[in-house]
C-alpha cells in the first residue's frame, strides 16, 4: 500500500467522522462543553445598587466554578422592563442569565408584552431579607395584639415606597391576611425616609428589612412587633413571626437568578449547581452576614421557583384589588 493511498484513506476517514458529527442529533450537540464563553448577568439596577452588588459578589467565586468569566449587564430603565427585553433578545443557551427581584414580577403583570414568569426557568435564590413590622419607641401599640386590634378598628398608616410597588403589595397582603382594615400607604423614596418618618411619628408603622433600620433598632428608637418570615430571626429571637400569630403571609426582599425557557436541561442543571456552590463559599456568606441578610438565603431552583410563583400570584391579586391592574 502506497503512502498516497494511506493519506487518501486517512482523509476519507476524517471526512466521514466530520460528516457524522454534523449529522449528530441536536440533543448530542447540545451537550457540548458549557459554558463556552463569558456568561452575562443582566440586572435592572445601576452600578452600586443592591442587586448589582449581589451579582458582583456571586461573581467572585463563579468563574472558578464554571471555568469562564462573568460580566454584569446593567439595563436600568423601566423597573426591570429593559432587563427582561435584553434577556429575551439573547439566545436561550444559558450564556445570559437575569438577576430578578419582585419588581420584575410586578412589571411583567403591568406589561404583558414582556417575557412573563412562564417564559423563564428559575435557577437559584441569592438573597432573602425578611421584613419586620416596626413601630416607634413611644407608640401606644406595644404588643402584637394591640397592633392588630388597632388595625381592625381603623386604617393604619404604613410607610412604604411607591404606589403599586413591592412594599405596597406586601402591606396589602399583610393587612388582608391579618384581617385588618386596608392599611393606608404613605409613600416615601426609600427605607431611610420611612424610618425617619416612623421615628418622627408621621406614620403608624413601617414594613422594613432589619438592615434598613439597624441604627434605630440599636438605639431603641423603633420596636419590632413581628417578623414576616417562616421562622424567627436569629438576631431577634423574642420577636414572633406573623405565622405564629395566625397571619398566613411572609414578606421579604429577594433576589435570584433565572434563565430563558428553552435553555437545554443539562445547562439549567449546570447553572443551578454552579451558582449555588459559588454562593455557598465564605466570601458570599460574609457578604450576607455583613449586610444583615438571612444566612439561609441561598437555595436552588425548586424553592426559588415556588417563591417566585407565590409572589407573582400575590402581586396579581394585590394590584387587581387596589385597582392598579385590569
Amino acid at each position: 500500500m502506497t503512502d498516497r493511498m494511506i493519506g487518501r484513506r486517512g482523509l476519507l476517514a476524517a471526512g466521514s467522522a466530520l460528516g457524522a458529527g454534523l449529522l449528530a442529533p441536536a440533543s448530542l450537540r447540545a451537550q457540548e462543553r458549557f459554558p463556552s464563553r463569558t456568561i452575562e448577568v443582566v440586572t435592572h439596577a445601576g452600578v452600586g445598587g443592591g442587586t448589582d452588588i449581589t451579582a458582583r459578589m456571586m461573581m467572585v467565586a463563579a468563574p472558578g466554578e464554571f471555568g469562564q468569566e462573568f460580566t454584569v449587564v446593567n439595563r436600568t430603565a423601566g423597573s426591570g422592563a429593559q432587563a427582561l427585553q435584553y434577556l429575551a433578545s439573547r439566545p436561550a443557551d444559558g450564556h445570559t442569565i437575569i438577576l430578578m427581584t419582585q419588581t420584575h414580577l410586578l412589571t411583567m403583570l403591568r406589561n404583558r408584552s414582556l417575557p412573563q414568569l412562564s417564559d423563564l426557568i428559575p435557577l437559584a435564590r441569592a438573597t432573602e431579607d425578611p421584613q419586620m413590622v416596626l413601630v416607634r419607641r413611644d407608640s401606644p401599640l406595644r404588643t402584637p395584639d394591640e397592633f392588630l386590634s388597632a388595625g381592625r378598628a381603623r386604617s393604619l398608616r404604613f410607610g412604604g415606597t411607591h404606589v403599586g410597588g413591592v412594599d405596597h403589595v406586601a402591606i396589602f397582603a399583610f393587612g388582608r391576611a391579618a384581617g385588618l382594615q386596608q392599611p393606608t400607604l404613605v409613600p416615601f423614596r426609600g427605607g431611610g425616609d420611612i424610618v425617619i418618618n416612623l421615628v418622627g411619628g408621621n406614620i403608624d408603622a413601617g414594613l422594613l428589612n432589619p438592615a434598613e433600620a439597624e441604627s434605630q433598632l440599636r438605639a431603641g428608637e423603633v420596636r419590632p412587633i413581628m417578623v414576616l418570615s417562616e421562622r424567627r430571626m436569629a438576631g431577634f429571637p423574642n420577636v414572633p413571626t406573623g405565622k405564629e400569630l395566625g397571619i398566613n403571609t411572609v414578606a421579604s426582599t429577594v433576589r435570584g437568578f433565572a434563565v430563558l425557557r428553552g435553555t437545554p436541561d443539562d445547562r439549567v442543571a449546570r447553572l443551578e449547581q454552579g451558582l449555588v456552590r459559588a454562593m455557598s463559599g465564605p466570601i458570599y456568606r460574609g457578604y450576607l452576614d455583613n449586610t444583615g441578610q438571612s444566612p439561609d438565603s441561598v437555595t436552588g431552583r425548586e424553592a426559588w421557583g415556588r417563591q417566585l410563583t407565590g409572589f407573582y400570584e400575590e402581586g396579581r391579586e394585590a394590584l387587581t384589588a387596589l385597582g392598579l391592574l385590569r
